[in-house]
């Protein structure tokens, strides 16, 4: 029986409706009310209630809301009726208190709220009471509900008294009032009769003596034989054979005053958890002085002691054990001390370190979902791109429990309402629990475990994570991955439904569990036979990836050690320094590796830039990009000298079809005899490129040839040409799919397999000790596509355009203004300037320019002459006006001048041979174009050369409608950590997806 809101809560006793969907539409009902209604009140007058029909105060300014006693009732109306009644009582000297309510209910000023409501509760259908369910509303037992029952309960008055008499005239009852007050319990006495043989007695009362009341309500009820209650209310008796199982709540189920006389009953254990907590377990459960009952790192040691205690007593009054043992995440601990796994003292140490690493992590959030299947939400997840948010609890049909970064909890509630679901609950958590956002949590927590020793269980343990018994020996795996794997609630209750579990208890304080128990038991079928007996193939492939995958475990770990980061992942080097000394730093800062852009610039720029870099750093990874200059190496020999100079560590060489003698001596520069024989680089080279015969002469020791010459020009010592023979060109190796800028179009998922058993077999062939790493570059822009690469074998990724678009990049705000706006299909390849004879290809941008198309034209005009003063008049004149926009003779002064200083061989060359001169001439629109686009030339935009992938488009998309679909939000180093962060999650969710079939 309930009164008024206390009738949604005897109907979900009496499982009329699902606890969730009743706590759905009590939401919208007082929602409605809010949103529909003008504001009013309610006003409890304690006198006889037949005033209300003889006074006119009353019948002017209010509505008769309830009758509770024939000395109390209540009426419903606006603040300034109410007002009035108020002062004609207190003329009167009559007692009356003003409800803490914000509507008149129970009245019709609520009647504007009735049709929405009705409507909403249309969609719900409503099972028979399965316990008797008696309504305060009709003063009637109910066999069946009414479509609008739950707006009557709102709606109609209240009729206590009433239905009080009917109960009373139909036989003999206890009465127990479970209200916070034990208000109900006061009316009864006044309105059961003196010759009633009927009970009642309250749960709780308002005067801070609720353990006195609890104690009170135990022996009063140990004294009464009472048959116990299935669910179909027929009364039973336990068979010999029955399969039960003993389940522990976790954390949520937290409530001050939990424990009670147990605290006293077992003095001991509790000093034990006192010794090992630090404060009073019992003071911080009973009274909750300081408020801390609900911080995780409290809540936690706190409700395993409970738990365990309840367990004590349990076992201590019955020795019938359980075949099967559970618990809801925290709970699992106590499910494993009761199994043997430990002892109390030992789970306490391990609950309160979990609890204080848990209660550190920040920034993320969870929600229940209700009202949405697992398989819906997942979906709902994937096709909003919230990437962040993974499935933290399954609890049962209908509820699952999200977590995330807050801010995407909170930006995904609106597509969770208008996808269907219910409700959508915020919990009151600062952490993104069962998720891989407790990655580092975890770590921690497995360097702790190790000081333990568990024992075998005795009683089987059903785990979290796969919802199967604990195996033996893999306690400590399993409590790791349940930090960071979402509680497979319902599977497990399953998989003990198909072991023939018919009995379930919980023991712990209250009885969500047992809740959750009921309608998995109601909904769901119990795991059949053939999904049983596939249960040793599921262990065996959750054993091979029950690994937690996080942002710093991706890629390898050797080569993060070796490079000195946190992350494996790299900001490539953009030409003309649009990788900047400021990006560079940036990465370097955040544990991340960038190697600046030196392609283009003249060596006292580059200089300039190393002394910033180096001045900012202190100590950390950087490295310098070395563009292979096939027309003049001598320029290259400029760019080594320097960079020896200052003692560069590290260089990014690109764009190299072949060795060449600059790179070599870089190499060996430094070489030194390794203790136990191994060759001691100084300098390391990272090669990308995209062909597996290039990557051949990067895994190769340098060319004897070139050693050879060096040693003889006395660049190397004897020593170093020795050691050069033991040793690879490279350190690692990029693998260039199709990026931006220089590319051959490569595909990933055939290249990577073939340089990664290329490496195998070339390591073989010159017996290296050394390891060669393989990385992956091209197309990342999205957690997609980083997945993809590891997944492939990448050891570490590498990332170029999306960092154009950054504010770090030194490139025009013009250019990344175009940039933000592009998409996978706004790219196009044409001819690369510094290499334009040969016909090598750049990839640029397409959308809002002519570079590409011009390009092209340009490159198709030199392949068919081989003199300007063979292009027809026609062509000429549109190449000088709308291309150059400048006569051929002004741009051959201009490239006359620019070569006369670096390499005049170029001149003599071109004033020999016309088709060399045409080449140079249309080689200018080249490096014009890109000045244009470094320059931010408005007036030129169609002429601008962007090197940019479809990464970039793929990335825009990623974060359209965040904060980072403006590229002034945009920073490199945010945007790798962010790439990593995510790609983790994802590949977590994945591996979750194929765990489960």
């Amino acid at each position: 029986m309930g009164t008024s809101m206390g009738e949604f809560v005897s109907a979900a006793v009496a499982r009329v409706m699902s606890a969730e969907d009743i706590l759905t539409i009590v939401i919208r009902q007082a929602k409605n009310v809010e949103e529909c209604c003008i504001g009013g009140g309610m006003l409890a007058v304690l006198h006889d209630p037949d005033m209300y029909e003889t006074t006119p105060v009353f019948k002017e300014n209010s509505t008769l809301a309830a009758v509770n006693t024939h000395e109390h009732f209540v009426v419903s109306g606006t603040l300034e009726g109410l007002r009035r009644i108020s002062l004609f009582l207190k003329e009167k000297n009559i007692s009356y208190l003003l409800l803490p309510v914000s509507g008149a209910y129970h009245s019709g000023q609520i009647d504007p709220a009735a049709s929405v409501y009705k409507d909403f509760l249309r969609q719900y259908v409503f099972n028979p009471p399965e316990i008797p369910l008696i309504s305060c509303s009709r003063a009637a037992i109910l066999e069946t509900i009414p479509q609008d029952y739950f707006w009557e309960v709102v709606r109609q008055p209240i009729r206590f008294r009433e239905t009080v008499e009917y109960l009373e005239n139909r036989g003999t009852y206890i009465y127990l009032d479970l209200g916070p007050s034990g208000t109900l319990a006061n009316f009864l006495a006044q309105n059961l009769g003196a010759d009633s043989r009927s009970e009642y007695l309250a749960t709780l009362t308002p005067f801070n003596s609720d353990e006195k009341q609890f104690e009170k309500v135990c022996k009063f009820f140990s004294k009464k034989k009472l048959p116990r209650i299935r669910e179909s209310g027929r009364s039973i008796e336990k068979k010999g054979n029955t399969m039960k199982a003993f389940v522990f709540p976790g954390q949520g189920s937290q409530k001050k005053g939990m424990g009670g006389s147990l605290f006293d009953e077992f003095q001991e254990i509790t000093s034990k958890a006192d010794e090992i907590c630090g404060y009073s377990v019992k003071e911080l459960c009973i009274e909750d002085p300081h408020e801390r009952l609900g911080q995780t790192d409290f809540t936690q040691p706190a409700l395993y002691v409970v738990n365990a205690l309840m367990w004590m007593k349990k076992t201590a009054e019955n020795q019938e054990l359980p075949d099967f043992l559970a618990g809801h995440s925290l709970g699992e601990y106590n499910a494993l001390y009761a199994a043997g796994a430990f002892d109390f003292e030992t789970g306490l140490r391990l609950v309160k370190e979990r609890g204080r690493l848990m209660s550190l992590a920040q920034g993320g959030g969870m929600a229940a979902v209700v009202g949405l299947d697992e398989k819906k939400i997942a979906d709902i997840l994937q096709e909003n791109n919230f990437a962040t948010i993974s499935l933290a609890n399954r609890n049962s049909p209908g509820q699952v429990v999200i977590a995330g970064l807050a801010a995407d909890i909170e930006k995904a509630e609106p597509v969770f309402q208008k996808a269907g679901a219910k409700t959508f609950i915020r919990l009151k958590v600062s952490a993104a629990f069962h998720s891989p956002y407790m990655a580092d949590a975890a770590k921690e927590f497995t360097d702790f475990l190790e000081q333990f020793s568990f024992c075998d269980l005795h009683i089987p343990v059903i785990s979290n994570v796969t919802a199967r018994p604990y195996p033996d020996g893999e306690s400590k795996k399993l409590l790791i991955a349940q930090m960071t794997s979402p509680v497979q609630w319902t599977d497990s209750i399953r998989y003990l439904m198909g072991k023939g579990v018919t009995e379930f208890e919980e023991i712990g304080p209250g009885n969500v569990l047992t809740g959750l128990i009921r309608r998995i038991k109601k909904e769901c079928t119990p795991l059949t036979e053939e999904q049983l007996a596939g249960d040793r193939k599921q262990e065996i492939f959750q054993n091979k990836t029950g690994g937690i995958i996080t942002a710093l475990s991706l890629g390898s770990a050797a080569f993060r050690k070796e490079y000195g980061l946190k992350y494996a992942y790299i900001a490539g080097g953009m030409f003309r320094g649009i990788s900047s000394a400021e990006m560079v730093i940036a990465m370097a800062k955040s544990g991340m590796m960038g190697y600046f852009g030196a392609g283009g610039l003249e060596p006292e720029v580059i200089e300039k830039s190393i002394r910033k870099i180096q001045a900012a750093l202190n100590g950390e990874p950087f490295g310098m990009n070395f563009l292979h200059n096939y027309e003049n190496p001598e320029a290259e020999e400029k760019y080594l000298d320097l960079y020896l100079k200052y003692g560069i560590k590290d260089i990014e060489a690109s764009a190299y079809m072949q060795m060449s003698p600059a790179l070599v001596r870089y190499r060996l520069s430094g070489l030194q005899d390794g203790s136990n024989g191994a060759v001691i680089p100084s300098h390391r080279i990272m090669a990308k490129l995209s062909r597996p015969e290039v990557a051949r002469v990067f895994l190769s020791p340098a060319p004897e040839r070139i050693v050879n010459k060096l040693l003889e020009n006395k660049k190397i010592t004897l020593k170093q040409a020795e050691l050069s023979r033991n040793l690879p060109m490279a350190d690692a190796i990029c693998i260039e799919a199709d990026s931006g800028g220089h590319t051959d179009a490569g595909m990933p998922y055939t290249l990577m397999p073939a340089i990664l058993r290329l490496r195998e077999e070339v390591k073989r062939e010159f017996g290296y000790e050394k390891h060669i790493f393989i990385g992956a570059a091209g197309g990342i822009g999205t957690p997609e596509a980083a997945a993809a690469a590891f997944i492939l074998g990448a050891e570490f990724i590498l990332t170029g355009s999306v960092n154009q678009c950054t504010a770090e990049a030194a490139t025009s705000d013009v250019v990344k203004d175009l940039l933000q706006q592009i998409n996978v299909q706004d790219t196009d390849y044409a001819p690369a300037g510094d290499m334009f004879e040969t016909g090598a290809k750049i990839q640029v941008l397409k959308k809002g320019v002519f570079f590409p198309a011009r390009a092209n034209r340009l490159y198709e005009l030199y392949r068919q002459y081989n003199s300007l003063d063979e292009i027809d008049a026609k062509t000429k004149q549109q190449l000088e006006e709308k291309y150059f926009r400048r006569r051929f003779d002004e741009i051959w002064e201009d490239t006359k001048a620019f070569f006369r200083q670096r390499d005049p061989e170029q001149i003599r060359k071109a004033e020999k041979n016309p088709k060399h001169k045409m080449s140079l001439i249309f080689r200018w629109y080249f490096a014009h174009s890109v000045r244009l686009a470094l320059e931010g030339n408005t007036e030129e935009k169609v002429n601008f050369q962007i090197h940019t992938g479809p990464a970039l488009g793929a990335f825009n998309q990623w974060v359209k409608g965040t904060e980072l679909e403006d590229w002034r939000n945009r920073h490199a180093d945010a945007i790798g950590k962010k790439l990593m962060e995510e790609t983790a999650i994802l590949l977590n969710r994945r591996f979750e997806e194929m765990n489960m079939g």
